[in-house]
Order: structure tokens, then sequence, then C-alpha cells
């Protein structure tokens, strides 16, 4: 089965891992080490339904209840502010380094590439200790429904106000805050499951610069859906928008409350996999029931029933050239001009990527690199509450319009529990914001990036251990160096950042 679209489901991963263990599996020999023992946990968790180090678990012979509970400290020097996602990501050790809030973009929503102003003006980079406590609760009726929520408490890491609204959900209060991204009930059948409740969600192969929904935004509440069969699988969802308000809105009415919709299908098979995308972000006083039917071409309903709302569409796709090596890529139309007359910009963004995965000198290693291109006022819209954001955060790329970014990712794994991982990272930021919708008079093709540039060179290394079982550690130290910060001529910045934390299951 192939997995090249992420993120799956867990049913996706039971059945490729009860497949490699059937008559297709490798033959003894072919597999690392490190992939035997990788191997050896999925098999626990998805085909012997072994969970990892709970805290308290019962169940019978078909339902089932869980609760874990994880610790997470880390000391700090180089970053100003912490965001709440502490738990294990993508960094090679498993450990997510705790970053400026907003993910390392800048104070606005699609702001600047890697400073937050505001706070660096009260002291710039200085040693910062965080912990955090968390719950999670899982539980269902195998093959029928199921849930999950989790819960963090974040110690430290914030200083000022008494109380500090950090996002329209999220306050700090004395330094301490807590939050709760994900609490979703699930009915899951073997060619169909429907999920409600809060959870994320992220669509496209792209490791760093998915366009549409990358993951990197807030979760959604949402109710959402999700068909399979055969190598064709389809998935639809709606949802509730947090708004940040700028105090430039145009006509949203008191009552009105922002949403959005979305549906994708995805063709798969041995050579790799094709996706199809469309979304869109509207008010209304209640769910429009065009939008809620998840058949239902968006641009087609938007263009005869509605008006103003934005719609973007997705094309994604990943080939598997040869064993261990993939090429991948998405394109992202918001808006382009078949008239050409018209004085309107094309909104469009673009991203290219590649993966290896072998072995150097007997050590497993992996290599990924990436572009991303993302031309200005895409994602922007002239009412701007139809902006393509989410709780301040763009809901595509990460560092919204007028950007482009290349990222490279070099991990070796020099025994079966570690990993020492290098990036290296050149982004671009131009004047445009989610925030600046294009007005007539404009010039729709201006130079890329636009205006004064804000330029970011970043080279990391991380030493992680990772168990995938009761603890996992990181420790990293990375040079980022900025020119013409905040889109400011001559005003440049370099720092060193360093940081040290592990998580313990209890």
């Amino acid at each position: 089965m192939d997995l090249s679209t992420r993120p799956v489901s867990r049913s996706d991963v039971a059945a490729a891992v009860s497949a490699a263990q059937g008559p297709d599996a490798p033959a003894p020999g072919f597999l690392s080490a490190r992939e035997v023992w990788f191997l050896s946990r999925l098999v626990a968790e998805f085909v012997r339904r072994e969970v990892d180090s709970p805290a308290f678990s019962t169940g019978t012979a078909s339902a089932s209840f869980g609760l874990g509970v994880k610790v997470f400290t880390q000391v700090r020097h180089g970053a100003e502010a912490v965001e709440l996602n502490l738990w294990p990501g993508s960094a090679p050790g498993g450990i997510t380094p705790l970053r400026d809030v907003g993910g390392g973009v800048g104070g606005d929503v699609g702001g600047g590439v890697g400073r937050n102003d505001e706070v660096e003006a009260d002291g710039g980079a200085q040693l910062d200790v965080a912990s955090a406590l968390g719950y999670e609760i899982w539980g269902g009726v195998e093959g029928f429904i199921g849930f999950y929520a989790d819960t963090q408490l974040l110690l430290g890491g914030q200083e000022g106000a008494r109380q500090v609204q950090l996002s329209s959900r999220v306050r700090t209060w004395r330094g301490v805050s807590a939050s709760s991204e994900r609490a979703y009930v699930k009915l899951e059948r073997p060619s169909y499951s429907i999920v409600l409740g809060r959870r994320g969600t992220a669509w496209g192969r792209s490791r760093w610069g998915r366009l549409m929904l990358s993951g990197t935004a807030p979760t959604f509440d949402q109710l959402s859906a999700r068909y399979e069969v055969g190598t064709f699988s389809f998935e639809a969802m709606h949802a509730f928008l947090e708004y940040e308000d700028l105090g430039t809105e145009t006509d949203l009415g008191d009552a009105e409350s922002l949403f959005l919709a979305g549906h994708r299908m995805v063709v798969r098979g041995k050579w790799g996999s094709v996706g199809l995308g469309e979304a869109v972000a509207y008010s209304s006083v209640l769910p429009d029931p065009v939008y809620l039917n998840p058949l239902m071409p968006y641009y087609l309903a938007q263009h005869n029933e509605r008006s103003n709302d934005n719609v973007l569409w997705l094309l994604d796709g990943v080939y598997h050239v040869r064993p261990g090596l993939t090429a991948y890529g998405e394109f992202l139309i918001d808006d382009l001009q078949y008239e050409r007359s018209t004085d309107n910009p094309d909104k469009y963004g673009l991203t290219l990527g590649g993966a290896w995965y072998g072995a150097v000198r007997g050590f497993d290693a992996e290599l990924t690199a990436e572009y991303t291109n993302v031309r200005n006022w895409t994602y922007t819209h002239k009412e701007i509450e139809h902006r393509f954001a989410h709780d301040g955060a763009p809901m595509g790329f990460e560092l919204g319009p007028d950007a482009d970014r290349v990222r490279a990712e070099l991990v070796f794994h020099p025994a079966v529990k570690w990993s020492v991982g290098t990036t290296y990272e050149h982004a671009r930021k131009g004047v445009g914001r989610i925030t600046d919708p294009f007005e007539s008079g404009e010039n729709p093709e201006p130079a890329f990036p636009s205006g004064v540039v804000e330029t970011t060179d970043r080279v990391g290394v991380e030493l992680g251990y990772q168990s995938l079982e009761r603890v996992a550690a990181g420790l990293g130290v990375a040079f980022e160096s900025a020119v013409n910060v905040g889109n400011i001529r001559g005003k440049d910045d370099d720092r060193w950042e360093f940081w040290v934390g592990v998580e313990f299951r209890i």
C-alpha cells in the first residue's frame, strides 16, 4: 500500500504493516537494524494493538480506554518566546524545539521570516527554561468508534503582563498557559470514516511546503469524512475558523462566523499518487448548505449562488523514481487571470521536492530537499475576513504570500535509537502580507519578492534519541543570519540558538 500522501489514517498504516508481515515481507537481511526495530514497534501498536506506556488502561475483548501522561522540559537560548506544540514532531530526534510564537515567522500573519520585533526590542535573545505537563486519553470500540483528546499545561517561557492573550484560544496567567488542541470522536468502518471534534488537517505530500492546508496553523473544530475504495480515496471537511480582529474589517456582520470547507480526492498506485483538492473560506450566520455538500464544486457554487468567497485549488503528486527515491510537487491556484486585460495579478504557489532513503557507510540515512514559492497576494481576498488564515496563522504556506524558501535536511542514524541531523534553510520574504489584498491601480506583476526583501539563512545540527517507548530527547544548535529584518533596509541580525529537551511518558 502506498502511504505517500500524508497524514494517513491508522487503518492505512495497519494494513501496510500487516502486509509487511505477510507473504510479501522483505527477505531476511533486506532491512537494516533500525528498520527492523522500527517495524517491530509498528507491529506492536497497529497489529497487536499495544499502546506505549499508558499510565492507565483497561479494556474488554472489543472496547478499551487508556490514559497517558507526558512531562517535557527544555532549556533554550536564542529565542524570546515559545509555542504550545510540545510533543514529538519532525525533528530528527523526535523532539520539536520550542520556537518563537507563530512558528518563527514573525509577529503578524504571514509576517517576517524569523523575528518578533516587539519581543526582541525588550531584550533580545535570552536563556529560557520551560516545562510542560500534559495528558492524553483514548479509547473506543474496535472497528466501530474511537475517541482521543489531549491537553498541555505550559510552565515558564513567557514573561510580561499578568495575563497575555497568546491567541483567540489561549491566555496566560502569570506565565502559565494551557491548551487542548485535539479532542475528537471518530466513527470508522472498512470503507469510510467520520470525525467530529478538534484536530489537525494537512493535505499534500510536501515535507515543509504544503500549500493549501499545511498543518502549521492551529487545529480545526470540524466535521470531516473520508471514503476509500481500492486505489481511490475521497475526503471532505467543514470547520469553524478562528478570526484575528485587525480593526480593518469590511462588512462582516456581528452574527456571522467564518468557515472553511474543503474536499479532496486521491488516486494511488505503485507509481505514486495524484491528488486534486478544493477549499473555500467564507462567512455566514450558519454553515452554508452548498458548502456542506461534499460533492458540490465550490467554485461553481460561489460563482452562481454566492459571491466574494475565497476559493483555492490544489494539485499535488508524488512519483516513486525507484526504491528509496521519490519526487513530489504541489501547485496551488488562488486566482489565475484567463482574461489578461483585467490588470489583476495571478495568485499561485508551487512546491517541488524530493526525498532519498538509503545507507551511507552502513548507517541509515535520509536526505530531503524542497523549494516553495508563493506569489504576492496569494491567500488574500478583497474582503480581508476571507483571507486564508486561522487564528492568526496562514492555513497554507507558513511564510504566507510573497515569499520563497529552499530547505534541505540530512539525517544519519548511527545506532538504532539515535539520530544526527543537519538542516539548511534559505528564505526570502517580500513586503506582501496576507492581510494586504491587491488594490486597484497597483502593479499586478511586481518584482518577486517585492519591496525591501527580508532574507534569512539558517544552519542547524541536532542530536536526537527516540525510544518510541518512554523517553525522547534532543540537543541542538543553530546559527541564523537575517538581513533587512521586518523588511526594514539595513536592519540586520545574527543569532545563535541552543536547546536541549527531554520528554518522559509516564
